[in-house]
């Protein structure tokens, strides 16, 4: 069997350095070829979040609809018993000069609202509209 053909079928090319320096001992393949990663999160430390509730921008008071996505950079913060704490860190879309800070909250299983946004507080009297009560 030729080499094209055994290349062929493990799926991957290996290159004939990696073997004969050793490195395979030590390095994984990825580790030998200097690779930064195969997705943005590897890459950028950036991860896709959807707004988890409606807020308001504190800078421009645009408002920013629960289900929104945005790219932010996810960072490991605290702990809570064994649990991480994550810190999303993105801009505005509106104005693009402020930035908000979202930290998940495991001990109330909910996310807070850090900085840069606040929440939308919507009050619902059941006895006004006249469905309970």
């Amino acid at each position: 069997m030729s080499s094209l053909a055994a290349t062929q079928a493990d799926g991957y090319y290996v290159p004939p350095e990696y073997l004969e320096s050793g490195a395979y001992k030590k390095k994984s393949l990825n580790q030998f070829n200097k690779s930064k990663g195969h997705n943005q999160f590897l890459q950028r430390g950036v991860c896709r979040f959807e707004l988890p509730f409606d807020g308001f921008c504190t800078k421009c008071d645009a408002i920013c609809g629960k289900g929104t996505r945005y790219n932010t950079h996810k960072a490991h913060v605290d702990d809570y018993f064994t649990t991480k704490i994550y810190e999303f860190t993105t801009n505005c879309r509106a104005c693009g000069d402020c930035e908000f800070k979202i930290r998940t909250n495991p001990k109330e299983r909910t996310f807070d609202y850090v900085s840069g946004i606040r929440k939308k507080v919507e009050e619902f009297d059941t006895v006004a509209v006249g469905t309970h009560g």
